[in-house]
Protein backbone atom coordinates (compact mmCIF):
# COMPACT_ATOMS: atom_id res chain seq x y z
CA UNK A 1 0.00 0.00 0.00
CA UNK A 2 1.62 3.42 -1.30
CA UNK A 3 1.10 6.86 0.91
CA UNK A 4 -1.82 7.71 -1.50
CA UNK A 5 -3.91 6.17 0.66
CA UNK A 6 -3.97 8.47 3.43
CA UNK A 7 -5.64 11.29 0.35
CA UNK A 8 -8.50 8.76 -0.15
CA UNK A 9 -9.73 9.18 3.77
CA UNK A 10 -11.60 12.61 3.74
CA UNK A 11 -13.19 11.58 7.64
CA UNK A 12 -9.63 11.17 9.75
CA UNK A 13 -8.63 14.53 7.36
CA UNK A 14 -11.59 16.27 8.25
CA UNK A 15 -11.25 15.27 12.27
CA UNK A 16 -8.11 16.25 12.15
CA UNK A 17 -8.51 19.41 10.94
CA UNK A 18 -11.27 20.02 13.29
CA UNK A 19 -9.15 19.19 16.22
CA UNK A 20 -7.09 21.79 15.43
CA UNK A 21 -9.12 24.40 15.13
CA UNK A 22 -10.60 23.45 18.36
CA UNK A 23 -7.40 23.63 20.19
CA UNK A 24 -6.64 27.12 18.80
CA UNK A 25 -9.96 28.10 19.67
CA UNK A 26 -9.68 27.18 23.06
CA UNK A 27 -6.22 28.30 23.38
CA UNK A 28 -6.90 31.85 22.41
CA UNK A 29 -9.69 32.05 25.09
CA UNK A 30 -7.27 33.82 27.78
CA UNK A 31 -6.25 36.48 25.16
CA UNK A 32 -9.90 38.18 24.97
CA UNK A 33 -10.47 37.50 28.54
CA UNK A 34 -12.67 34.64 30.15
CA UNK A 35 -14.48 36.30 32.77
CA UNK A 36 -15.34 40.32 33.47
CA UNK A 37 -14.47 42.53 34.75
CA UNK A 38 -11.09 41.63 33.72
CA UNK A 39 -9.03 39.21 35.73
CA UNK A 40 -5.69 38.05 34.28
CA UNK A 41 -4.00 34.81 34.24
CA UNK A 42 -0.80 33.64 36.87
CA UNK A 43 0.98 34.14 33.21
CA UNK A 44 0.11 34.96 29.61
CA UNK A 45 -1.15 31.47 29.05
CA UNK A 46 -2.57 31.75 25.68
CA UNK A 47 0.40 31.07 23.64
CA UNK A 48 1.35 27.97 25.62
CA UNK A 49 -2.05 26.29 25.49
CA UNK A 50 -2.35 26.41 21.45
CA UNK A 51 0.68 24.87 21.43
CA UNK A 52 -0.48 22.04 23.96
CA UNK A 53 -3.87 21.54 22.36
CA UNK A 54 -2.39 22.03 18.57
CA UNK A 55 -0.35 18.61 19.99
CA UNK A 56 -3.37 15.71 19.42
CA UNK A 57 -4.21 16.90 15.67
CA UNK A 58 -0.48 17.20 15.30
CA UNK A 59 0.18 13.85 16.23
CA UNK A 60 -2.75 12.58 14.17
CA UNK A 61 -1.63 14.29 11.23
CA UNK A 62 1.51 12.91 11.16
CA UNK A 63 0.23 9.54 11.38
CA UNK A 64 -2.03 10.47 8.88
CA UNK A 65 1.18 11.27 6.65
CA UNK A 66 2.71 7.96 7.27
CA UNK A 67 -0.75 5.95 6.00
CA UNK A 68 -1.28 5.08 9.26
CA UNK A 69 -5.25 6.24 9.73
CA UNK A 70 -5.82 3.75 12.88
CA UNK A 71 -3.75 5.43 14.77
CA UNK A 72 -4.11 9.25 13.84
CA UNK A 73 -8.14 7.82 14.71
CA UNK A 74 -6.94 6.33 18.21
CA UNK A 75 -5.70 9.91 18.75
CA UNK A 76 -8.03 11.66 17.98
CA UNK A 77 -10.85 9.23 19.94
CA UNK A 78 -8.63 9.53 22.76
CA UNK A 79 -8.02 13.36 23.16
CA UNK A 80 -11.72 13.42 22.92
CA UNK A 81 -12.47 11.52 25.79
CA UNK A 82 -10.16 13.64 27.39
CA UNK A 83 -11.84 16.85 25.82
CA UNK A 84 -15.15 15.97 27.11
CA UNK A 85 -14.24 16.04 30.76
CA UNK A 86 -12.39 18.97 30.85
CA UNK A 87 -15.69 20.58 29.26
CA UNK A 88 -17.75 19.25 31.37
CA UNK A 89 -15.82 20.84 34.50
CA UNK A 90 -15.50 23.96 32.12
CA UNK A 91 -18.88 24.51 32.32
CA UNK A 92 -18.27 26.01 35.93
CA UNK A 93 -17.32 29.27 33.52
CA UNK A 94 -21.08 29.80 33.05
CA UNK A 95 -22.01 29.34 36.47
CA UNK A 96 -19.60 31.59 38.81
CA UNK A 97 -15.78 31.91 37.52
CA UNK A 98 -15.11 32.90 40.88
CA UNK A 99 -14.72 29.36 41.48
CA UNK A 100 -12.84 27.75 38.81
CA UNK A 101 -9.65 26.58 40.38
CA UNK A 102 -7.82 27.66 36.69
CA UNK A 103 -4.95 29.67 37.75
CA UNK A 104 -3.99 29.56 33.15
CA UNK A 105 -7.39 31.27 32.92
CA UNK A 106 -7.69 33.58 36.18
CA UNK A 107 -6.65 34.51 39.11
CA UNK A 108 -9.26 36.36 41.35
CA UNK A 109 -8.20 39.43 42.81
CA UNK A 110 -10.83 39.65 45.10
CA UNK A 111 -14.68 39.63 46.18
CA UNK A 112 -16.41 41.24 43.41
CA UNK A 113 -18.53 39.10 41.26
CA UNK A 114 -16.95 37.74 38.48
CA UNK A 115 -19.46 37.01 34.74
CA UNK A 116 -18.32 34.82 31.69
CA UNK A 117 -17.03 37.01 28.96
CA UNK A 118 -15.97 36.44 25.17
CA UNK A 119 -12.79 34.14 26.39
CA UNK A 120 -15.53 31.65 28.37
CA UNK A 121 -17.51 30.89 25.23
CA UNK A 122 -14.13 30.60 22.67
CA UNK A 123 -13.10 27.74 25.86
CA UNK A 124 -16.44 25.81 25.76
CA UNK A 125 -16.62 26.04 21.94
CA UNK A 126 -13.21 24.91 21.24
CA UNK A 127 -13.96 21.85 23.41
CA UNK A 128 -16.69 21.18 22.00
CA UNK A 129 -14.99 20.80 18.23
CA UNK A 130 -12.31 18.67 19.88
CA UNK A 131 -15.06 16.78 20.73
CA UNK A 132 -17.05 17.07 17.70
CA UNK A 133 -13.38 15.48 15.77
CA UNK A 134 -13.68 12.53 17.83
CA UNK A 135 -16.81 11.98 17.10
CA UNK A 136 -16.61 11.88 13.31
CA UNK A 137 -13.02 9.71 13.62
CA UNK A 138 -15.24 7.45 15.40
CA UNK A 139 -18.10 7.15 12.58
CA UNK A 140 -15.20 7.05 10.14
CA UNK A 141 -13.89 3.79 8.98
CA UNK A 142 -10.83 3.20 8.35
CA UNK A 143 -9.94 -0.39 6.64
CA UNK A 144 -7.20 -2.50 8.37
CA UNK A 145 -3.65 -1.22 9.67
CA UNK A 146 -0.85 -1.00 6.98
CA UNK A 147 0.49 -4.44 5.86
CA UNK A 148 -2.26 -6.11 6.89
CA UNK A 149 -0.27 -6.74 10.33
CA UNK A 150 -2.38 -6.94 13.77
CA UNK A 151 -0.88 -7.75 16.96
CA UNK A 152 -1.08 -10.19 19.54
CA UNK A 153 -2.20 -9.67 22.86
CA UNK A 154 0.33 -12.81 24.44
CA UNK A 155 3.14 -11.77 26.75
CA UNK A 156 1.74 -8.16 26.51
CA UNK A 157 0.39 -8.78 30.68
CA UNK A 158 3.87 -6.32 31.84
CA UNK A 159 3.21 -3.47 29.56
CA UNK A 160 -0.35 -4.01 30.72
CA UNK A 161 0.51 -3.68 34.35
CA UNK A 162 2.50 -0.53 32.99
CA UNK A 163 0.50 1.34 31.51
CA UNK A 164 -2.87 0.90 34.03
CA UNK A 165 0.02 2.35 36.99
CA UNK A 166 0.47 5.20 35.21
CA UNK A 167 -3.05 5.34 34.26
CA UNK A 168 -4.16 4.90 38.06
CA UNK A 169 -1.86 7.85 38.70
CA UNK A 170 -3.30 9.79 36.39
CA UNK A 171 -7.10 8.60 37.72
CA UNK A 172 -5.81 9.98 41.39
CA UNK A 173 -4.36 13.14 39.67
CA UNK A 174 -7.68 14.39 38.49
CA UNK A 175 -9.23 13.82 41.81
CA UNK A 176 -6.38 15.61 43.71
CA UNK A 177 -5.84 19.69 44.38
CA UNK A 178 -3.25 20.63 41.25
CA UNK A 179 -2.10 23.01 43.64
CA UNK A 180 -2.32 24.66 47.37
CA UNK A 181 -3.17 28.12 47.65
CA UNK A 182 -1.81 30.34 49.59
CA UNK A 183 -4.03 33.68 48.71
CA UNK A 184 -7.27 33.87 50.42
CA UNK A 185 -8.97 34.93 46.44
CA UNK A 186 -7.94 31.61 44.89
CA UNK A 187 -9.84 28.55 45.22
CA UNK A 188 -7.99 25.24 44.88
CA UNK A 189 -10.53 22.67 45.32
CA UNK A 190 -9.92 18.72 45.01
CA UNK A 191 -13.05 15.90 43.85
CA UNK A 192 -15.05 16.86 47.24
CA UNK A 193 -14.81 20.54 47.75
CA UNK A 194 -15.57 21.43 44.20
CA UNK A 195 -18.65 22.77 42.60
CA UNK A 196 -21.23 20.77 40.96
CA UNK A 197 -19.51 20.76 37.07
CA UNK A 198 -16.37 20.69 38.04
CA UNK A 199 -17.20 17.61 40.47
CA UNK A 200 -18.49 16.00 37.30
CA UNK A 201 -15.79 16.77 34.93
CA UNK A 202 -12.96 15.90 37.51
CA UNK A 203 -14.79 12.35 38.20
CA UNK A 204 -15.18 11.74 34.46
CA UNK A 205 -11.61 12.62 33.62
CA UNK A 206 -10.64 10.04 36.78
CA UNK A 207 -12.26 6.79 34.91
CA UNK A 208 -11.83 8.01 31.81
CA UNK A 209 -7.84 7.89 31.66
CA UNK A 210 -8.03 3.78 32.87
CA UNK A 211 -10.86 3.01 30.31
CA UNK A 212 -9.00 4.69 27.22
CA UNK A 213 -5.73 3.42 28.07
CA UNK A 214 -7.20 -0.14 29.24
CA UNK A 215 -8.98 -0.09 25.73
CA UNK A 216 -5.87 0.63 24.12
CA UNK A 217 -3.56 -1.28 25.59
CA UNK A 218 -5.73 -4.56 25.52
CA UNK A 219 -6.68 -3.85 21.73
CA UNK A 220 -4.91 -6.70 19.44
CA UNK A 221 -4.00 -3.98 16.94
CA UNK A 222 -0.53 -2.02 17.83
CA UNK A 223 -1.81 1.19 16.05
CA UNK A 224 -4.95 1.05 18.23
CA UNK A 225 -2.03 0.83 21.22
CA UNK A 226 0.28 3.63 20.45
CA UNK A 227 -2.14 5.93 18.98
CA UNK A 228 -4.49 5.59 21.72
CA UNK A 229 -2.09 6.34 24.48
CA UNK A 230 -0.61 9.25 22.91
CA UNK A 231 -3.75 10.31 22.56
CA UNK A 232 -4.39 10.21 26.03
CA UNK A 233 -0.78 11.80 26.93
CA UNK A 234 -1.39 14.51 24.55
CA UNK A 235 -4.90 15.28 26.08
CA UNK A 236 -3.65 14.85 29.69
CA UNK A 237 -1.01 17.90 28.70
CA UNK A 238 -3.71 20.24 27.75
CA UNK A 239 -5.24 19.22 30.95
CA UNK A 240 -2.51 19.46 33.01
CA UNK A 241 0.84 21.23 31.91
CA UNK A 242 -0.23 24.69 32.07
CA UNK A 243 -0.91 24.98 35.46
CA UNK A 244 2.91 24.43 35.76
CA UNK A 245 4.42 27.84 35.22
CA UNK A 246 1.54 29.19 37.28
CA UNK A 247 2.61 27.51 40.42
CA UNK A 248 6.35 28.32 39.61
CA UNK A 249 6.41 32.12 38.80
CA UNK A 250 3.54 32.64 40.95
CA UNK A 251 4.50 32.82 45.07
CA UNK A 252 0.93 32.15 46.90
CA UNK A 253 0.46 28.77 44.54
CA UNK A 254 2.42 25.52 45.56
CA UNK A 255 2.02 22.35 43.69
CA UNK A 256 -0.07 19.97 44.78
CA UNK A 257 -0.41 16.17 44.70
CA UNK A 258 -2.49 16.70 41.96
CA UNK A 259 -0.26 18.11 39.50
CA UNK A 260 2.39 15.74 39.71
CA UNK A 261 0.59 12.47 39.86
CA UNK A 262 -0.66 13.70 36.26
CA UNK A 263 3.19 15.22 34.92
CA UNK A 264 3.91 11.16 35.91
CA UNK A 265 0.97 10.02 33.88
CA UNK A 266 1.49 11.53 30.64
CA UNK A 267 5.09 10.89 30.49
CA UNK A 268 4.82 7.38 31.75
CA UNK A 269 1.66 6.87 28.95
CA UNK A 270 3.87 8.41 26.75
CA UNK A 271 6.72 6.48 26.93
CA UNK A 272 4.88 3.21 26.86
CA UNK A 273 3.14 4.16 23.49
CA UNK A 274 6.71 3.15 22.09
CA UNK A 275 6.35 -0.29 22.86
CA UNK A 276 2.94 -0.70 22.92
CA UNK A 277 3.12 -0.03 18.73
CA UNK A 278 5.88 -2.60 18.47
CA UNK A 279 3.61 -6.08 19.44
CA UNK A 280 2.39 -6.31 15.31
CA UNK A 281 6.20 -7.23 14.27
CA UNK A 282 6.31 -9.96 17.34
CA UNK A 283 3.40 -11.22 16.12
CA UNK A 284 4.56 -11.56 12.73
CA UNK A 285 8.06 -12.92 14.05
CA UNK A 286 6.67 -15.90 16.19
CA UNK A 287 3.55 -17.82 14.52
CA UNK A 288 3.34 -19.71 17.81
CA UNK A 289 2.67 -17.29 19.79
CA UNK A 290 -0.90 -17.25 21.56
CA UNK A 291 -3.26 -14.52 19.82
CA UNK A 292 -5.48 -13.96 22.62
CA UNK A 293 -9.16 -12.70 21.31
CA UNK A 294 -10.65 -9.20 22.13
CA UNK A 295 -12.82 -10.60 25.09
CA UNK A 296 -9.62 -12.60 25.66
CA UNK A 297 -7.19 -9.40 26.35
CA UNK A 298 -9.99 -7.47 28.05
CA UNK A 299 -10.95 -9.96 30.80
CA UNK A 300 -6.95 -9.06 31.47
CA UNK A 301 -7.74 -5.61 32.04
CA UNK A 302 -11.07 -6.43 33.97
CA UNK A 303 -8.65 -8.35 36.26
CA UNK A 304 -5.81 -5.62 36.44
CA UNK A 305 -8.38 -3.13 37.24
CA UNK A 306 -10.20 -4.64 39.45
CA UNK A 307 -7.13 -6.76 41.45
CA UNK A 308 -5.32 -2.96 41.91
CA UNK A 309 -8.68 -1.80 42.73
CA UNK A 310 -9.30 -4.26 45.55
CA UNK A 311 -5.50 -3.56 46.70
CA UNK A 312 -5.93 0.20 47.31
CA UNK A 313 -9.28 -0.70 49.37
CA UNK A 314 -7.09 -2.60 51.45
CA UNK A 315 -4.63 -0.47 52.03
CA UNK A 316 -7.25 2.43 52.20
CA UNK A 317 -7.66 0.63 55.49
CA UNK A 318 -4.19 -0.02 56.65
CA UNK A 319 -2.87 3.86 56.68
CA UNK A 320 -4.58 6.73 58.50
CA UNK A 321 -8.06 8.35 57.45
CA UNK A 322 -8.49 10.48 60.58
CA UNK A 323 -6.23 12.33 62.81
CA UNK A 324 -5.47 14.55 66.16
CA UNK A 325 -2.85 17.07 66.44
CA UNK A 326 -1.88 14.56 69.28
CA UNK A 327 -2.47 11.05 66.81
CA UNK A 328 -3.69 9.58 63.53
CA UNK A 329 -6.50 6.57 63.74
CA UNK A 330 -5.91 4.11 61.71
CA UNK A 331 -7.55 0.40 61.12
CA UNK A 332 -6.36 -0.59 64.67
CA UNK A 333 -9.14 2.51 65.94
CA UNK A 334 -11.50 2.67 63.58
CA UNK A 335 -13.54 -0.63 63.58
CA UNK A 336 -15.79 0.66 60.07
CA UNK A 337 -12.97 -0.08 58.29
CA UNK A 338 -13.37 -3.75 58.78
CA UNK A 339 -16.16 -3.62 56.16
CA UNK A 340 -13.95 -1.56 53.36
CA UNK A 341 -11.09 -3.72 54.01
CA UNK A 342 -13.07 -7.38 53.62
CA UNK A 343 -14.96 -5.53 50.50
CA UNK A 344 -10.77 -4.96 48.59
CA UNK A 345 -10.04 -8.61 49.74
CA UNK A 346 -13.28 -10.20 48.12
CA UNK A 347 -12.27 -8.24 44.94
CA UNK A 348 -8.67 -9.43 44.81
CA UNK A 349 -9.65 -12.69 44.91
CA UNK A 350 -12.04 -12.36 41.98
CA UNK A 351 -9.52 -10.55 40.03
CA UNK A 352 -6.17 -11.81 40.27
CA UNK A 353 -7.18 -14.90 38.79
CA UNK A 354 -8.36 -13.05 35.26
CA UNK A 355 -5.01 -11.90 35.09
CA UNK A 356 -4.17 -15.76 33.40
CA UNK A 357 -5.24 -15.78 29.78
CA UNK A 358 -7.79 -18.33 29.18
CA UNK A 359 -9.55 -18.13 33.12
CA UNK A 360 -13.13 -16.65 32.59
CA UNK A 361 -15.49 -17.85 35.22
CA UNK A 362 -14.69 -15.37 37.51
CA UNK A 363 -15.46 -12.64 35.35
CA UNK A 364 -19.26 -13.36 35.43
CA UNK A 365 -19.34 -13.38 39.69
CA UNK A 366 -17.21 -10.06 39.29
CA UNK A 367 -19.54 -8.59 37.02
CA UNK A 368 -22.26 -8.18 40.00
CA UNK A 369 -19.62 -8.36 42.86
CA UNK A 370 -17.95 -5.25 42.23
CA UNK A 371 -20.97 -3.52 43.94
CA UNK A 372 -19.22 -4.34 47.69
CA UNK A 373 -16.14 -1.99 46.84
CA UNK A 374 -18.53 1.01 46.37
CA UNK A 375 -20.96 0.25 49.14
CA UNK A 376 -18.68 -0.50 52.00
CA UNK A 377 -16.28 2.77 50.58
CA UNK A 378 -19.20 5.01 50.39
CA UNK A 379 -20.25 4.36 54.28
CA UNK A 380 -16.43 4.19 55.30
CA UNK A 381 -16.27 7.94 53.28
CA UNK A 382 -19.90 8.79 55.46
CA UNK A 383 -18.56 7.68 58.42
CA UNK A 384 -14.91 9.91 57.76
CA UNK A 385 -16.05 13.08 56.45
CA UNK A 386 -19.54 13.05 59.34
CA UNK A 387 -16.58 13.09 62.11
CA UNK A 388 -14.20 15.74 60.39
CA UNK A 389 -17.19 17.70 60.02
CA UNK A 390 -18.31 17.19 63.55
CA UNK A 391 -15.16 16.93 66.02
CA UNK A 392 -12.13 17.68 66.23
CA UNK A 393 -10.98 15.26 64.46
CA UNK A 394 -9.45 15.83 60.83
CA UNK A 395 -9.17 14.13 57.60
CA UNK A 396 -6.19 12.40 56.86
CA UNK A 397 -5.99 12.67 53.23
CA UNK A 398 -3.99 9.23 52.13
CA UNK A 399 -6.71 7.09 53.46
CA UNK A 400 -9.54 9.16 51.72
CA UNK A 401 -8.40 9.19 48.64
CA UNK A 402 -7.34 5.70 47.96
CA UNK A 403 -10.45 4.90 48.59
CA UNK A 404 -11.64 7.19 46.10
CA UNK A 405 -9.44 5.97 43.92
CA UNK A 406 -10.51 1.99 44.90
CA UNK A 407 -14.08 3.22 44.36
CA UNK A 408 -12.82 4.84 40.35
CA UNK A 409 -10.67 1.46 39.24
CA UNK A 410 -13.43 -1.01 40.32
CA UNK A 411 -16.27 1.29 38.42
CA UNK A 412 -13.43 0.92 35.34
CA UNK A 413 -13.06 -2.54 35.93
CA UNK A 414 -17.07 -3.08 35.83
CA UNK A 415 -17.33 -1.26 32.17
CA UNK A 416 -14.27 -3.39 30.92
CA UNK A 417 -16.13 -6.42 32.41
CA UNK A 418 -19.57 -5.41 30.57
CA UNK A 419 -17.89 -4.65 27.04
CA UNK A 420 -16.09 -8.02 27.30
CA UNK A 421 -19.28 -9.45 28.10
CA UNK A 422 -21.06 -7.56 25.24
CA UNK A 423 -17.81 -9.04 22.99
CA UNK A 424 -17.39 -12.61 23.87
CA UNK A 425 -21.17 -12.84 23.06
CA UNK A 426 -20.91 -11.08 19.51
CA UNK A 427 -17.38 -12.32 18.57
CA UNK A 428 -17.51 -16.43 20.32
CA UNK A 429 -21.09 -17.02 21.41
CA UNK A 430 -23.36 -16.75 18.80
CA UNK A 431 -25.80 -19.24 19.65
CA UNK A 432 -29.79 -18.03 20.41
CA UNK A 433 -31.24 -17.99 23.69
CA UNK A 434 -34.36 -18.24 24.39
CA UNK A 435 -36.18 -16.79 27.50
CA UNK A 436 -36.68 -19.33 30.48
CA UNK A 437 -40.10 -18.45 32.01
CA UNK A 438 -39.47 -20.90 34.76
CA UNK A 439 -36.92 -18.10 36.05
CA UNK A 440 -39.46 -15.68 36.22
CA UNK A 441 -40.82 -16.07 39.70
CA UNK A 442 -37.85 -16.64 41.27
CA UNK A 443 -36.03 -14.09 40.10
CA UNK A 444 -39.22 -11.25 40.56
CA UNK A 445 -39.28 -12.62 44.46
CA UNK A 446 -35.76 -12.13 45.27
CA UNK A 447 -36.06 -8.82 43.32
CA UNK A 448 -38.51 -7.52 45.59
CA UNK A 449 -36.35 -8.71 48.84
CA UNK A 450 -33.07 -6.85 47.03
CA UNK A 451 -34.82 -3.79 47.23
CA UNK A 452 -36.11 -4.18 50.62
CA UNK A 453 -32.44 -5.21 51.79
CA UNK A 454 -30.99 -2.04 50.92
CA UNK A 455 -33.85 0.36 50.90
CA UNK A 456 -34.44 -0.11 54.61
CA UNK A 457 -31.56 -0.24 57.26
CA UNK A 458 -29.69 -3.54 58.87
CA UNK A 459 -29.99 -2.12 62.67
CA UNK A 460 -30.90 0.05 65.00
CA UNK A 461 -29.98 1.53 68.16
CA UNK A 462 -30.75 3.76 70.66
CA UNK A 463 -29.24 6.59 69.17
CA UNK A 464 -28.27 5.43 65.88
CA UNK A 465 -29.94 4.39 62.56
CA UNK A 466 -28.31 2.69 60.23
CA UNK A 467 -28.53 4.37 56.66
CA UNK A 468 -31.08 3.59 53.70
CA UNK A 469 -32.71 4.86 50.76
CA UNK A 470 -35.65 5.44 52.03
CA UNK A 471 -34.57 6.60 55.53
CA UNK A 472 -31.09 8.67 56.32
CA UNK A 473 -30.18 9.37 52.90
CA UNK A 474 -26.26 10.59 52.62
CA UNK A 475 -23.41 9.49 51.17
CA UNK A 476 -23.85 6.19 52.62
CA UNK A 477 -27.17 5.56 50.83
CA UNK A 478 -24.62 6.47 47.14
CA UNK A 479 -23.48 3.12 47.74
CA UNK A 480 -26.41 1.52 48.04
CA UNK A 481 -27.74 2.76 45.33
CA UNK A 482 -25.46 1.35 43.29
CA UNK A 483 -25.16 -1.83 44.47
CA UNK A 484 -28.82 -1.68 44.05
CA UNK A 485 -29.04 -0.94 40.55
CA UNK A 486 -26.04 -3.42 40.18
CA UNK A 487 -28.19 -6.12 41.70
CA UNK A 488 -31.16 -5.15 39.88
CA UNK A 489 -29.60 -5.15 36.60
CA UNK A 490 -27.70 -8.49 36.97
CA UNK A 491 -31.28 -9.83 38.46
CA UNK A 492 -32.91 -8.99 34.61
CA UNK A 493 -30.43 -10.57 32.32
CA UNK A 494 -30.60 -13.90 34.36
CA UNK A 495 -33.92 -15.43 32.31
CA UNK A 496 -32.47 -14.36 28.99
CA UNK A 497 -28.85 -15.65 29.81
CA UNK A 498 -27.48 -19.29 29.59
CA UNK A 499 -26.92 -21.29 32.63
CA UNK A 500 -24.02 -21.12 33.76
CA UNK A 501 -23.57 -16.93 33.11
CA UNK A 502 -27.24 -16.59 34.78
CA UNK A 503 -25.80 -19.07 37.70
CA UNK A 504 -22.87 -16.98 37.95
CA UNK A 505 -24.23 -13.55 38.25
CA UNK A 506 -27.12 -14.77 40.63
CA UNK A 507 -24.15 -16.20 43.09
CA UNK A 508 -22.18 -12.52 42.69
CA UNK A 509 -25.57 -11.07 43.84
CA UNK A 510 -25.68 -13.59 46.38
CA UNK A 511 -22.01 -12.51 47.70
CA UNK A 512 -23.25 -8.63 47.42
CA UNK A 513 -26.29 -9.64 49.74
CA UNK A 514 -24.41 -10.77 51.96
CA UNK A 515 -21.95 -8.26 52.11
CA UNK A 516 -25.06 -5.81 52.94
CA UNK A 517 -26.67 -8.60 55.91
CA UNK A 518 -22.72 -8.50 57.46
CA UNK A 519 -23.03 -4.38 57.62
CA UNK A 520 -24.97 -4.64 60.89
CA UNK A 521 -22.62 -6.70 63.03
CA UNK A 522 -19.53 -4.80 61.51
CA UNK A 523 -20.88 -1.51 60.69
CA UNK A 524 -22.66 -1.04 64.74
CA UNK A 525 -20.76 1.93 66.74
CA UNK A 526 -19.04 0.06 69.27
CA UNK A 527 -20.87 0.44 72.92
CA UNK A 528 -23.83 1.21 71.22
CA UNK A 529 -26.94 0.55 73.49
CA UNK A 530 -30.77 -0.88 72.40
CA UNK A 531 -29.12 -2.88 68.98
CA UNK A 532 -31.90 -4.50 67.33
CA UNK A 533 -32.13 -6.05 63.74
CA UNK A 534 -33.83 -3.75 61.23
CA UNK A 535 -35.79 -5.38 58.64
CA UNK A 536 -32.73 -4.27 55.90
CA UNK A 537 -31.03 -7.14 57.14
CA UNK A 538 -33.97 -10.00 57.24
CA UNK A 539 -34.77 -8.96 53.35
CA UNK A 540 -30.87 -9.36 52.99
CA UNK A 541 -30.75 -12.66 54.57
CA UNK A 542 -33.74 -13.75 52.40
CA UNK A 543 -32.64 -12.42 49.62
CA UNK A 544 -29.41 -14.94 49.69
CA UNK A 545 -31.27 -17.62 49.87
CA UNK A 546 -33.67 -17.09 46.95
CA UNK A 547 -30.19 -15.91 45.02
CA UNK A 548 -28.65 -19.41 45.49
CA UNK A 549 -31.89 -21.31 45.11
CA UNK A 550 -32.53 -19.36 42.01
CA UNK A 551 -28.72 -20.17 40.92
CA UNK A 552 -29.66 -24.10 41.43
CA UNK A 553 -32.35 -23.75 39.09
CA UNK A 554 -30.39 -21.55 36.82
CA UNK A 555 -27.60 -24.25 36.84
CA UNK A 556 -29.59 -27.17 36.13
CA UNK A 557 -30.64 -25.51 32.84
CA UNK A 558 -27.73 -26.25 31.07
CA UNK A 559 -27.92 -29.61 32.43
Amino acid sequence: MDGSGANQLPGPRLACLLALVGAVVSGAAPLFGVVTPSTPPAYPSGVLLVVLGSLPASVAALFLRANRPTAARAVLLATAAVFAADLIGSLQLLVEPGLLSRPELLVRDGLRPLHPAAGSWLLLSGHAVVVLAGALALLTPTGEPPHGERGANGGRQPLLVLVLCFAASGACGALLPAFRSLDPFVVSHGLWTAPAPVFLGKLLLAVVIPVVAGFAISSADPEVGRGGLLGLATGLAVTTVPVLPAVLLDPELLIGWGLGFGLVALLGLAVLSVPAGRTGGQAESTPSEVSLPAHTGLSVLTGALAALGGALAVVACLVPQLRTPERVIGFGDNHDLLPLLLAGLVQLVLGLPLLRPGVLAPRAVLGTAWAVVPLAAAADLDTVLRFAGGTRLELAATGVWLTVAAVVLTCCAAVCNAVAGATERDEVDLSEISPDRSLLPPTVLTGLLVVAAFGFPVFRTADYDAPGLFTGFGIASWGLLTALLVVLGALALVPVSRGGRAAAMLLGCALVLAFRASLAPLAAPAGSEGFTPGLGLWSALGAVVAAVATAVLAARRDG
